[in-house]
């Protein structure tokens, strides 16, 4: 199964492209074949232009844009290492689940940081594009934070974590550092990347 490995880098935050091509490059030598796209309003960068001007994590909505991504893909924010081969969490995705994180501080919620779906998940982007001021403006809240409560409340049921199952893949820089079984390592904050040196 072939497997798109998506990123979004919205333009003035702290990220930026250095951080896409080092994604890029961790992606391209454990998971060879995979497909690598960025959507962006960074042209160098760009595979996808973003089509609007949703602020900070709320442009990763764009990823749901119908007719898009809509085979296996992997997300991983611009803030995570590549720690080692990602094919165990490729063949996690499956039609008719929705692969979030379980929030490494606070397991009740759902994190975005990494993401793996099948199938077309474009009502996530309908609910949201049609009242996406009132829902940047409504998700404040500590049960209700952001796009990843948005994304979870809309994937429904079939949200499962990739704790479950793919134990011991995904590792906090913060609360784990690299762990002999991470395969993707998320900073999530500070530290960011570039200021340990991309080094785990």
């Amino acid at each position: 199964m072939t497997v798109t490995v998506a990123c979004v880098l919205r333009s003035g935050g702290a990220y930026g492209p250095e951080y896409v091509r080092r994604l890029r490059a961790g992606v391209e030598r454990p998971l060879p074949g995979a497909r690598f796209v960025c959507l962006s309003d960074v042209p160098e960068v760009a595979t996808h232009a973003l089509a609007h001007g949703w602020p900070g994590w709320w442009s990763k909505l764009e990823l749901f844009r119908p007719g898009l991504l809509t085979g296996a893909t992997l997300y991983v924010d611009l803030d995570t290492v590549i720690a080692g081969g990602l094919a165990p969490l490729a063949e996690a995705i499956r039609p008719g689940r929705f692969l979030m994180l379980r929030d490494f501080t606070r397991p009740e919620r759902r994190g975005s940081g990494v993401m793996g779906w099948h199938g077309d998940w474009s009502a996530i982007y309908r609910a949201f594009a049609g009242r996406a001021g009132h829902v940047m403006g409504t998700y404040q809240t500590g049960d209700r934070w952001g796009d990843q409560a948005f994304i979870a409340e809309h994937a429904g049921e079939a949200v499962a974590c990739w704790q479950d199952h793919v134990p011991g893949a995904v590792a906090s820089y913060k609360l784990h550092g690299r762990t002999p079984r991470a395969r993707v390592v998320c900073f999530h904050g500070r530290p960011r990347p570039h200021e340990v040196k991309w080094q785990l």
